[in-house]
């Protein structure tokens, strides 16, 4: 090891012993390390370094950054043999997606990290990976995969002697046989959870007692699930008592889940006490997913005692809070996949200076001539996974794309703008690579939140096209915010017009609903041709400009001679 190698492996050494202690001396030894181990060609040590930042930013709730860092320590650790920094970044990587309910990409980071890992030879942590892709299946209903994977954790934790995360795994096999209504197996993984706990995982205790209490009273054995209770209660006291401390999460699992089991058993009047109190914690400790939930229960609880005005007050609370959470997330995502695009035009322009100093550079530079070629291909992807992640394939985009360039040359516009438009409408989707996976795929009817979130994707898909300042992103933008107005005012979302609705938008508007009522949906069969064009054509004048319509018809009609036949017939 030379000398470079050496300090730098000190450094890193440095950071992991302060990480528990002294999070911002961490930090800035990790930085230190990154800055020597880059000035010193130490890949794989400046790769660690980053997975150090990211992490440390994940603890401070800089989700955005940890993401960013994570994906520059995958960048590199990439680069050599299978190694551990390049699993745990790739593992960082599908937590965040997993807390912004990105859970499509989530589970495929996960997976990635799994291979890498198993790859490296080491074993001692498989399960831990194995705790998250079990979790992001639970998270989106799959219940089945995730009691196999949680399965496989605790098969590979045995020899081992990782109890700590078997406690954590039993509890969440617990906490799924609860939900499903299967008590009895789900107070057998409770209590042998508790048990090792006590010893193994002492921060489990409280919230595992919590839900063995909320399993007994599916038993109808309240007795028990008082006993739990009392006993989370007592281990809160003794574990102060000896100078320990209690996170906010692991207090509120158990006032929560009180509160949830006074209101099932009928007793309002605790139920609204205990919520309350939960409440005041949450709203304390910014714990917005809890508080949500319990605004939803107090809400619940206070149309049952009859006090109707307080039950609104905390609806309306749950209302804003859920659209607020909603925002942020996306945010999150849409920074996400900036950072991703970020990462792939400068791998692509580091390519390009690379390819100038060769013999391909002719070929490349005629392909590669503008601004455009340098996003669409990663635009096209971000769009491509918001159909697959709508259980479609990439014809949908391909789809719109064409028609709508057809209608644009039989309506007359400039070849060159219908071109454009062919380009920029495949893009119209790329918003609901924001929309979480719950609410995208669902298979059946939206309700009014779930659908209000849905039509967050025009604004979102502005938003993130509009960061690229050319005549085709600009279009695109202009289609992806616009393709769900109506001709008649009352489409989003902006309740546009007439022609105060952008030609590009109009136009797509029909290419969109047209083609997305001939595929298969997971919420719908595919439409007969016959089926789909009546359908557009039925919305002449109230949902589609007439004049586009008519050019439409002209267009299935030259595409489908058939058409013309039958109606003929």
């Amino acid at each position: 090891m030379t000398a470079e190698e050496s300090r730098v492996r000190t450094l890193l050494d440095q950071v992991a012993a302060a990480r528990s202690t002294d999070v911002e001396a961490a930090r800035k030894l990790a930085l230190d390390a990154r800055v020597q181990a880059r000035a010193a060609g130490l890949v794989s040590n400046e790769a660690e370094a980053l997975y150090q930042l990211a992490s440390i930013a994940h603890q401070l709730h800089h989700a955005d950054d940890a993401f960013a860092l994570a994906t520059e320590a995958v960048d590199l650790a990439a680069a050599g043999e299978p190694n551990l920094t390049h699993a745990w970044s790739l593992h960082l990587i599908g937590v965040v997606h997993y807390q912004a309910s990105n859970f499509a990409a989530a589970l495929e980071a996960c997976l990635r990290a799994i291979q890498v890992y198993r790859a490296t030879g080491d074993d001692i942590n498989e399960g831990k990976i194995l705790h998250t892709i079990a979790a992001i299946y639970q998270s989106m209903g799959d219940y089945e995969r995730a009691i196999a994977t949680y399965e496989s954790a605790l098969a590979i934790n045995e020899p081992l002697s990782r109890k700590d995360l078997d406690a954590m795994v039993m509890g969440n096999l617990a906490r799924i046989r609860g939900r499903r209504g299967e008590y009895l197996p789900a107070v057998s993984l409770g209590r042998k959870a508790v048990e090792l706990s006590r010893e193994h995982a002492p921060h489990l205790v409280g919230g595992l007692l919590a839900d063995l209490a909320e399993a007994y009273v599916g038993l109808a054995d309240h007795a028990s699930a008082a006993l739990c209770f009392a006993e989370a209660r007592a281990d809160w006291e003794y574990r102060t008592a000896e100078g320990g401390s209690l996170s906010p999460t692991e207090q509120l699992g158990v006032m929560v889940s009180e509160g949830r089991v006074a209101l099932r058993s009928g007793q309002l009047d605790d139920a609204i006490a205990s919520l309350v109190a939960a409440l005041d914690l949450a709203d304390r400790t910014d714990m917005r997913e809890t508080e949500l939930e319990i605004h939803d229960h107090l809400a619940t609880a206070y149309k049952q005692a009859g006090r109707f005005t307080e039950a609104l007050e905390h609806r309306e609370r749950h209302f804003a809070l859920h659209r607020e959470i909603f925002t942020d997330a996306a945010d999150l995502r849409l920074r996400t996949l900036q950072v991703a695009h970020d990462n792939q035009t400068a791998r692509n322009r580091a390519e390009i200076t690379r390819l100038k100093t060769s013999e391909l550079v002719a070929s490349f530079a005629a392909d590669h001539a503008d601004a455009d070629a340098y996003h669409l291909e990663a635009f096209e992807r971000l769009a491509s996974l918001a159909e697959f992640r709508g259980g479609n394939t990439t014809k949908h985009t391909d789809g719109v794309g064409d028609l709508a360039a057809e209608i644009a040359h039989a309506i007359g516009e400039a070849p060159d703008w219908a071109e454009r438009l062919r380009l920029a409408a495949r893009l119209h989707d790329i918003g609901k690579v924001a929309i979480a996976d719950t609410v995208l795929l669902k298979p059946g009817p939206l309700d009014i939140d779930e659908f209000n979130e849905i039509k967050q994707h025009t604004v979102l898909g502005r938003r993130l096209l509009s960061g690229v300042s050319t005549d085709l992103f600009e279009l695109a933008a202009e289609c992806a915010w616009t393709h769900h107005e109506w001709w008649d005012g009352s489409g989003y979302p902006n309740s546009l017009s007439g022609d105060d609705i952008p030609l590009s938008g109009r136009i797509v508007a029909i290419a969109d609903v047209y083609d997305s009522l001939s595929t298969r949906r997971i919420y719908k069969r595919e439409w007969s041709l016959k089926e789909a064009v009546s359908f557009v054509a039925s919305g002449s004048g109230a949902q589609f400009d007439p004049r586009l319509v008519e050019a439409f018809v002209t267009v299935m009609n030259a595409r489908h001679p058939e058409l013309v036949a039958e109606a003929d017939g």
